[in-house]
């Protein structure tokens, strides 16, 4: 009867399975794109928004649409949020030489992104046995971390082959052909479970979701307007404004809301707080760090060697989200946490020597370290959010934590990507450009490593979370 049961949710779980490993090699083939387009289109100052443009879809409206795929049903909602990330590959790859066209193609691509994770994690709660949830999710983060590993080499060696300025698009249109070939496998195998209850329309918290949206939104938007605009600039002034009147709005929204998207109960705590507050240190570096390596490499005619030290990035990414998280099972998270950042520290110290000679073992050591320690940190910081949740609160306390983490990698894109272009622009005037990189690199590196440092001391503050005294298993 036990086998049933496992061959049951397990063939259920495949299509789900196949769209996490799409969303992963798709992430890993496109990691190079942004950079190669504002290179091939001179629109280095665009960089930051071409990024963004995806990563704030992504982040903003995952627990909106996690919400919406419990009204609607698991198989709509993954249908549907695969459909329109397939459609948004699509546009990419027939986009015009236009920066803001290609924002829209970015930001409807994100829109997909975002609802795909929630809906697999409800089918992992959901579906799988109690005491196999644990065993799920390794499936889920070991597919969603191992199938990127080899995205960002494969990419940059078509894109090195195939040669041009359009060279980015045979990499947009392999994703379209992928996305494809899953859309279709899956309208055959994803079923609902007609044992659980259908969902309802009713009662959907839509102020709060377009608060929520307004809100991550704006916030996001500030480092970039004040790092590229000016800190007094209008257009920081009214990112900042809307991010403070979205606030105050959710405040008094969610209170009232009958099933909120946003928990004030659950993020008045310091199990909330604290993670949170490292995570915006520290996660946000991962993308962050991707982004510089890979400028970093077309400055210094690099560009291949930068996308293969990405794929070692991803597979740091891979190893600390095995090995790394489950140890908080077993140790305080806050000293597991704390060392993991340690790793990040020494990746963030390696960033600091890079120069225009340096290789792929060079820099693909430093991208290993950075991606090994916040690889396992995300598991981590989840445990210590969760716990002491009852579990009549876990669905909605999930999906305000998981917009807190996913906003940490476009805060960290927003901050210190400006940072480095910014740097780079202005030291090119007075010295060569792969110097120019080098040094900007640098110092950008120093400011992460303080962020880091920082991050480390927040950490030993995390409360406690194992029962003093309790044996580990």
């Amino acid at each position: 009867m036990e086998n049933t049961t496992q061959k049951s949710y397990m063939k259920g779980f495949l299509p789900y399975a196949l769209v996490a490993a799409v969303l992963s090699l798709c992430g890993g083939f496109g990691a190079p794109v942004p950079t190669a387009i504002a290179t091939a289109w001179n629109a280095d100052a665009s960089l930051t928004f071409i990024t963004l443009a995806y990563s704030l879809a992504a982040a903003a409206l995952a627990p909106i649409l996690g919400k919406l795929g419990g009204a609607i049903g698991r198989r709509k909602m993954l249908l549907s949020t695969l459909g329109v990330y397939t459609l948004g590959q699509l546009s990419l790859a027939l986009c015009p030489q236009n920066v803001n066209a290609l924002l829209v193609c970015r930001f409807i691509a994100g829109v997909g992104a975002a609802g795909i994770p929630p809906v697999i994690m409800a089918y992992i709660m959901m579906e799988f046995p109690p005491e196999k949830i644990g065993k799920g999710f390794t499936i889920y983060m070991a597919l969603s971390c191992g199938m990127v590993i080899f995205g960002p080499t494969v990419g940059g060696i078509i894109m090195n082959a195939v040669g041009g300025p359009d060279a980015w698009r045979i990499i947009m249109w392999i994703c379209v052909a992928i996305c494809v070939a899953a859309f279709a496998i899956c309208c055959v195998l994803v079923k609902d479970n007609p044992n659980l209850p259908k969902g309802s329309m009713k009662g959907f918290d839509w102020a709060g979701a377009v608060f929520v949206l307004l809100m991550f939104g704006a916030l996001v938007c500030v480092p970039t307007f004040g790092q590229q605009s000016g800190w007094g600039a209008v257009s920081t002034l009214a990112s900042i404004a809307v991010s403070v009147i979205g606030l105050i709005a959710l405040f008094f929204i969610e209170r009232k809301a009958a099933s909120p998207i946003l928990s004030g109960k659950f993020m008045a705590r310091k199990n909330f707080v604290l993670p949170v507050v490292v995570m915006f240190l520290t996660q946000g570096l991962m993308t962050a760090c991707l982004t510089e390596i890979i400028r970093f490499g077309y400055a210094i005619d690099k560009a291949a060697v930068a996308s293969v030290a990405m794929s070692i990035e991803y597979l740091g990414m891979a190893i600390g989200t095995i090995v790394l998280g489950p140890m908080a099972d077993k140790k305080e998270p806050k000293i597991v946490a704390a060392i993991a950042l340690v790793f990040v520290a020494i990746g963030s110290g390696i960033m600091m020597i890079i120069n225009e000679t340096s290789g792929v073992l060079h820099m693909g050591s430093a991208l290993f370290f950075v991606g090994l320690g916040l690889g396992g940190n995300v598991t981590i910081f989840m445990k210590v959010a969760m716990s002491g949740v009852e579990a009549s609160e876990s669905s909605s306390a999930s999906g305000t934590f998981n917009v807190f983490k996913d906003m940490t990698s476009p805060f960290g894109v927003a901050i210190f990507v400006p940072m480095f272009v910014t740097s780079m622009t202005n030291k090119s005037a007075t010295m060569a450009v792969p110097a120019a990189a080098a040094s900007a690199l640098h110092f950008v590196a120093l400011v992460q490593l303080v962020c880091v440092a920082i991050g480390i001391v927040v950490c030993f503050m995390l409360p406690s979370v194992h029962a003093k005294g309790e044996k580990q298993a």
